[in-house]
């Protein structure tokens, strides 16, 4: 079977930081020959853990036919993490037919060493007097500072503390035992920086609900998208009640649906792929469109391309089209070959709400 996508990685292999960071980048190619929604997620192998990894820009993405799109892949680990060989890779499918369009990247590793064992040294005693002082002074400190409420607690980035508080004014303790800020801090420069995970003009803001304005896929809550600077669900989503709440433009029973194609059953224009229209319940070729069968056509008449022709056929009855001018049930030949030289697209005239 053919791939679907093209998944690689810009390394194989990534040492982490002092912190234990690390990051690396998948490069996702569409072969599938249409445009495609695709949502990634982690797979971890052995003891890797899935929550030490996060998507700064997002997990979904929207390509064009042969289109490629870049999905970064940022990891901490938790300080205490055991020594040894971690990895993972990175599954993508389709969002509307995971079970059949989908591909794993290859495997990214990375190691995890234990901390340098301190070579011991005679213990200088003659220190014992001075640290006495130094912690009577300290505790003085220490008791000054909490009389005036000065432990404020770690700053962004910085692992939590294991008592309260365990992250300073406006953080809290995120994925990896980090603080992050909360909707309101400033002073970050990404979203993996935010508990929301979205960070605008340095400042944590909550992300957005249906039809809000956006820039990119981390100001929408999940599983919304950022399509045309507007947050719009996705195929499978459901909670829609207007066509334009859907990134695919076709909303059916409160659930956001994919456009369908020559010959499938609608309901409105919305339903069916450009330049097709909804026609006595089918998805037809509108006039001026090429064709290869008049049951194709919306007037029934092809002459390679659909046209109104000399006969045209009375007001036929809903569930029927009109075929050289005459009523019939439909047998609507669809042509694999024109399908893809028509290269249907969804439709993107949307208005924003």
């Amino acid at each position: 079977m053919p791939r679907a996508f093209d998944v690689t990685a810009t390394t194989s292999s990534v040492q982490l930081d002092a912190a234990g960071q690390g990051e690396v980048s998948f490069t996702v190619s569409n072969k599938l020959g249409m445009g495609v929604t695709v949502r990634a997620t982690v797979v971890p192998d052995g003891n890797t853990r899935a929550e030490w990894m996060q998507f700064p820009d997002g997990v979904e993405r929207t390509l064009s036919p042969d289109g490629t799109a870049v999905i970064p892949v940022r990891f901490s680990i938790p300080p205490g993490t055991p020594p040894g060989s971690y990895g993972f890779a990175l599954d993508v499918a389709s969002i509307s037919n995971p079970d059949e369009h989908y591909d794993r990247g290859p495997s990214v590793a990375f190691t995890v060493r234990a901390a340098a064992v301190p070579v011991k040294k005679p213990f200088p005693w003659w220190l014992v007097a001075l640290a006495a002082g130094v912690l009577l002074i300290v505790g003085v400190v220490v008791a000054i500072l909490s009389s005036r409420g000065g432990d404020e607690g770690p700053g962004l980035g910085v692992a939590c503390a294991k008592k309260e508080p365990r992250c300073g004014k406006d953080l809290t303790c995120g994925t990896g035992n980090v603080c992050v800020g909360t909707a309101g801090f400033k002073g970050c420069a990404s979203g993996g920086q935010c508990a929301t995970g979205r960070c605008e003009g340095d400042t944590c803001q909550e992300r957005m609900a249906l039809t809000g304005t956006c820039n990119s896929a981390d100001d929408c809550n999940e599983p919304l998208a950022c399509h045309e600077a507007t947050c719009r669900g996705l195929a499978g989503f459901n909670g829609c009640d207007k066509p334009e709440q859907c990134v695919t433009g076709r909303c059916e029973a409160s659930a956001c649906k994919e456009q369908v194609t020559l010959g499938d059953t609608c309901d409105s224009n919305d339903d069916c792929r450009s330049p097709l229209t909804c026609h006595q319940g089918f998805c037809l070729i509108p006039v001026g469109e090429k064709c290869t069968h008049p049951s194709q056509c919306v007037s029934g008449v092809c002459n390679g391309t659909c046209n109104r022709g000399a006969v045209l056929c009375p007001r036929c009855p809903l569930g029927t089209v009109c075929v050289e001018g005459q009523c019939v049930r439909p047998a609507i030949i669809r042509d694999h070959r024109l399908l893809q030289e028509m290269q249907l697209e969804p439709r993107r005239s949307i208005p924003n709400p």
